[in-house]
């Protein structure tokens, strides 16, 4: 008893360690983009860590409150409320409708996309954490920044060679990952069929999280996607975190309520709510409004590409503190995924860095040394633009016309 009660306490103390280690290193890596930024993407990864622990005690005993659903409805609600106090107290309460968007053809096809992704992504999450240990949803999680890559140049961002070694690296550490998991994982009495159960749920958590989150890029940085595609031709509208959170946070609050009661019990539910059950919903309450807005914020700051990429280093934490608070165990070749991912992730990185940007249009158009809109204005204005030239010259061509005539007759 006493050794166990030693290695127990060593476990502890090693995912302290590791933990404080990441954030140290995130911190540092980040300084140079200002404090505010550093916080703020120190803080998404804890709430990350957080949601994703607490969720998992919640459904494990002594709690055992398996209703995934329900709790993310509850989750969804609370953060649309939310938006909507914050906007009345800024005194816009009309940001939290649609027809705040200049376009309502954007709005269908942008941001209710997002509300319909959103929930279901978390669902799915939760869903997997009941089959599975935190520490394999975690892990799973590590394909999200590949599969962001993926869909962000499929919407027209532009990548390196070096950026897309790195995706085929990383992907190569998550097929390893996901081939060794249900012959290797330690997770007690759960059987093959749970554990198939919960990688699948992970794996459609990460596809829909992938598309939420390029759509949501694109509502915060539309000039990003617009400079990569060659089918741009006028400018979108950007929007702010909070204006992008509160058109969605209604739709999505609404197919989360309707996914909980179509596949979970709502008496049952209310039948096991004791005060300790309440007590810890209400915590994974508080962590998910705040993941939901840090990771918002921290996608305007960083991008969608390295929001992902940061936010992967929950799974370090993830597994650090889930074998050493949870008692889970995780075998060394999924580590050595982890590893294989993480490294495909750096490379991604440094692809990126080390690449030029690709120009994005801008709103007013260069002059050229006389004063004349240069030819890049096209790219602005699109055809619309090219039409009223036109115009402009078969006008002047006529009144040139005409004078030549008058002078003539005279």
């Amino acid at each position: 008893n006493r050794n166990r009660g030693c290695r127990r306490g060593g476990l502890r103390t090693l995912s302290i360690f590791v933990t404080v280690g990441v954030f140290a290193a995130l911190w540092a890596i980040l300084a140079q983009r200002g404090k505010k930024v550093a916080i703020s993407a120190c803080c998404f990864v804890a709430s990350l860590v957080t949601t994703q622990l607490l969720m998992k005690k919640l459904s494990s005993p002594p709690y055992s409150f398996r209703f995934p659903g329900l709790v993310t409805a509850l989750h969804f609600t609370l953060v649309w409320l939310a938006c909507l106090v914050y906007w009345r107290a800024m005194g816009e309460p009309g940001k939290n409708w649609p027809g705040s968007m200049a376009s309502l053809r954007r709005y269908c096809v942008m941001v209710i996309p997002i509300a319909l992704c959103n929930p279901l992504t978390v669902v799915f999450n939760n869903k997997a954490l009941v089959y599975v240990g935190a520490g394999l949803c975690a892990v799973i999680g590590t394909l999200s920044p590949v599969a962001v890559a993926l869909l962000a140049r499929v919407f027209g961002r532009v990548m390196s060679r070096l950026s897309w070694l790195g995706v085929l690296v990383a992907f190569s550490g998550g097929a390893l990952i996901t081939k060794t998991e249900i012959h290797d994982l330690d997770m007690g009495d759960a059987s093959a069929a749970a554990a198939i159960a919960g990688i699948g749920f992970a794996l459609a958590s990460v596809g829909l999280r992938a598309f939420k989150i390029v759509l949501m890029d694109q509502l915060l940085a539309p000039a990003a996607y617009q400079g990569g595609s060659k089918g741009a031709t006028k400018a979108e509208e950007t929007l702010s975190p909070m204006h992008v959170y509160a058109l969605q946070a209604g739709p999505a609050a609404l197919v989360s309520v309707m996914f909980a009661l179509s596949t979970e019990s709502v008496g049952r539910a209310m039948d096991q709510l004791t005060p300790p059950v309440v007590r810890m919903v209400s915590l994974t309450s508080v962590s998910a409004i705040s993941l939901n807005f840090l990771g918002i914020f921290s996608l305007r700051d960083l991008g969608a590409s390295m929001q992902q990429i940061i936010g992967k280093l929950n799974t370090i934490c993830t597994m650090a503190l889930s074998v050493g608070l949870l008692g889970e165990t995780l075998p060394a070749i999924v580590l050595a995924g982890s590893g294989i991912v993480l490294a495909g992730v750096a490379i991604f990185e440094h692809g990126k860095r080390s690449s030029p940007e690709s120009p994005t249009p801008s709103l007013a158009p260069p002059e050229d040394k006389q004063g004349n809109q240069s030819d890049e204005e096209s790219h602005v204005h699109g055809t619309c633009g090219d039409s009223e030239e036109t115009s402009r010259l078969v006008l002047r061509s006529a009144e040139t016309s005409k004078e030549a005539e008058r002078r003539r007759a005279v």
